[in-house]
């Protein structure tokens, strides 16, 4: 994905930068200084012109084949002289260089040659909006090359000149006059070109935008030409996209392989190649668009991508098979069951590209998750009794943390428990599920020990249990209400150390929850009162101290 994001890139700042073209026209001159140029170029044209003729004329006299030889050489490299001073002469005079009006030769038809072809139009046009840069750097370069030259045949020159005048030897006088000659025409040479290139980088300088114009020049010639192209590309890509999505929703209210609630196999592979086919349809079109319009630059970019999406295809489709397996319903999550996601029951409601989910025991309870991330899940038929969360809103719970308290929100993010006294417990979602809420609305059970002493040994089987039971019950009916109180039993429970113990079990309805603190209270304040009517005693723990004789 990184490779398709960076040729992306690329491909448009080269498509951008390639309406931007420099003039193959030369730029205006300044008529003055172009005489005063050509008039410095004159005499070192005629002084090297006089020194081939007389390198020729040394040729012919020349005695020996080695010095026939030597004088060539000489010959060939002040022709080059001469021919390199006249083409700057024509520069400064035309203001353009011979190889902007030569073309190269075309080449052989071979598969390297047209796939050169097709991408020269994206490389054209990189290389020549760029060109100017590259240009002055060369010319600026060279400028430095020839300056430094200059310096140096002028002390070489200056310092022969002062050694000429001493001089008495004639054989002496004889070689440092051809010495003299030597570098006073290369003092020519790069005084020459030093005056060439310093012109020609003048008038570039003067010639060359500033960024602000050139880059909204590059925007404005962009937009009047490939810009409109790109803009009506798009346009129709998104036209034809949206529109067979749209044909194909029409045949989906009429196909009968739509009809099966959740879709059959068939029905999501029609989903699933009429998707893609919407995308390649929309680029191909895009891409018709390019070839009818003549644009080759735009088409060269859409084949390069088309190129770049299949290679990066051969390691980014292997992961996308799980994935358009789960898309089918044939992976381990499918769609109308039931799964278990960071800790919560979620309803499969739909497989796509993004799934989504629900439960409908939460507040907000729709979640919306990218196919990837069910690929490590799995889920399983739901029975229509399973609730989808242990509590709803307004229950009363019990939590295995000792907390007490109603249920005033739950998200799929949080919970918030009200304590008694008004404070706010918040739990997240996932947390409240492990701490096995126990909850009380649905309905509860209360257990309590009551304990009488041994003296009542006649009645503790028989009259204590039903009296306890009677009392009990009366004194929870006139605080809670009949309604409230769906049974009590009291029942012989063991003869413990000191007392005769009971256990008493008592059932209410999930109305009477917000006071389930208050119940074993109740039921033992129920207790004491009996034993108080009855005067029965009720026991304590004893120590018996037996005192040897």
């Amino acid at each position: 994905m990184i490779f398709l994001r960076f040729l992306v890139s690329l491909l448009l700042i080269g498509s951008a930068l390639a309406q931007k073209k420099p003039d193959a026209m030369p730029p205006p001159a300044d008529v003055t200084k172009n005489l005063e140029t050509l008039e410095s170029l004159v005499p070192a044209v005629q002084n090297a012109e006089k020194d081939l003729a007389n390198l020729r004329a040394e040729l012919t006299k020349a005695p020996t084949d080695e010095a026939k030889k030597e004088i060539t050489e000489r010959v060939d490299a002040q022709r080059e002289r001469l021919q390199q001073l006249r083409e700057n002469f024509r520069i400064v005079a035309t203001g353009v260089e011979d190889k902007s009006y030569l073309s190269a030769a075309e080449e052989e038809a071979t598969f390297d040659n047209e796939f050169k072809d097709l991408l020269k139009p994206l490389f054209n046009g990189l290389r020549e909006a760029t060109a100017k840069p590259r240009e002055m750097e060369e010319l600026r370069s060279e400028l430095r090359t020839w300056i430094g030259r200059q310096k140096v045949a002028q002390a070489a020159l200056g310092r022969i000149q002062s050694a000429l005048g001493p001089v008495e030897d004639a054989g002496v006088k004889k070689e440092l006059e051809t010495a003299r000659k030597l570098w006073s025409s290369r003092v020519d040479e790069a005084t020459s070109e030093t005056e060439t290139l310093s012109r020609q980088i003048e008038e570039r300088e003067k010639n060359t935008p500033s960024a602000l114009e050139a880059v909204s020049g590059m925007l404005s010639d962009f937009w009047r030409s490939r810009g409109l192209n790109l803009l009506m590309a798009f346009g129709i890509a998104l036209g034809v996209y949206f529109l067979t999505r749209r044909v194909y929703r029409l045949v989906r209210k009429v196909s009968p392989i739509h009809r099966k609630r959740g879709g059959g196999l068939m029905a999501r592979s029609a989903d699933l190649i009429v998707a893609a086919a919407s995308v390649v349809l929309a680029f191909f079109a895009a891409t018709l668009v390019f070839y009818l319009k003549g644009d080759w630059l735009m088409l060269a970019i859409a084949i390069i991508f088309i190129i770049g999406l299949l290679w990066a295809s051969k390691r980014a489709l292997p992961p996308y098979i799980d994935q358009i397996r789960v898309i089918l319903n044939l992976g381990s999550v499918r769609q109308g069951e039931r799964l278990i996601y960071e800790g919560i029951p979620w309803r499969v409601d739909a497989l796509n590209m993004y799934c989504d989910f629900s439960n409908p025991d939460l507040t907000g309870g729709i979640m919306r998750l990218p196919v990837k991330e069910l690929l490590s899940l799995h889920s399983r038929p739901s029975d229509s009794k399973e609730p989808w969360f242990p509590t709803k809103e307004n229950d009363w719970v019990r939590l295995d943390d000792g907390c007490f308290g109603k249920v005033i929100q739950q998200t799929p993010e949080q919970v918030v428990v009200l304590r008694l006294g008004g404070s706010l417990k918040t739990y997240p979602t996932s947390d409240f599920v492990e701490k096995c809420p126990e909850n009380l609305s649905r309905g509860f059970r209360v257990s309590t020990s009551f304990g009488i002493g041994y003296g009542h040994r006649d009645i503790a089987t028989s009259q204590a249990p039903e009296m306890l039971q009677e009392a009990i019950h009366k004194h929870l009916v006139e605080v809670l209400g009949r309604e409230q109180v769906r049974s009590v039993k009291v029942e012989f429970k063991a003869a413990a150390a000191s007392s005769l113990d009971y256990i008493v079990i008592a059932d209410f309805a999930g109305d009477a929850a917000q006071r389930y603190a208050a119940l074993e209270r109740m039921i033992q304040q129920a207790c004491i009162e009996v034993c108080n009517e009855q005067g029965w005693d009720i026991p304590f723990p004893q120590m018996v101290i037996h005192q040897a004789v």
